[in-house]
C-alpha cells in the first residue's frame, strides 16, 4: 500500500504533464494516510509536486521551441519576426517610391542630383 502511494507520488513528480494542486495534495495525502508522512510533509510534498510539474512543463516548452526552430531552419523558412520586418521595410520603400513619383522625380534620381542639374 505504501509502495503504491509512493509510486504514485514519483509518477507525478517525474511526469511531464501538468500536476494540479489537487492531484498533488491527493498523492501526498495518500502517503499521509499510510502513516508515512506528517501534515507538514504532505504540504511540502504537494508543493514539490506542483513546482516539479511547472519546471518539467517549462523545460518541455523550451525543448519543443528549439526543435521547431531547427526544423524551420532546415526547411529554409524565415521566422515570422523576420518576415514582418521585411514586410515593413518593403512598405516603407513603396511609400518612398510613391512620394518620389508624386513629386516628379524618378526612383533612381536623388534630390541633390536634381538641384545640381538645374543650376548648371
Amino acid at each position: 500500500m505504501v509502495r503504491d502511494a509512493f509510486r504514485g507520488y514519483l509518477a507525478l513528480a517525474n511526469g511531464l504533464t501538468e500536476v494540479t494542486a489537487g492531484r498533488a495534495r491527493a498523492a501526498a495525502k495518500a502517503l499521509a494516510e499510510q502513516g508515512e508522512a506528517t501534515a507538514g510533509q504532505v504540504s511540502a510534498l504537494a508543493e514539490d509536486l506542483v513546482n516539479t510539474s511547472r519546471r518539467n512543463r517549462e523545460s518541455l516548452v523550451v525543448l519543443v521551441r528549439h526543435e521547431v526552430e531547427q526544423a524551420v531552419k532546415r526547411l529554409g523558412l524565415a521566422p515570422a519576426g523576420d518576415v514582418e520586418e521585411l514586410t515593413r521595410r518593403v512598405r516603407e520603400l513603396e511609400r518612398t517610391v510613391r512620394e518620389l513619383k508624386a513629386s516628379g522625380r524618378s526612383a533612381g534620381e536623388a534630390p541633390t542630383a536634381r538641384r545640381n542639374n538645374g543650376s548648371s
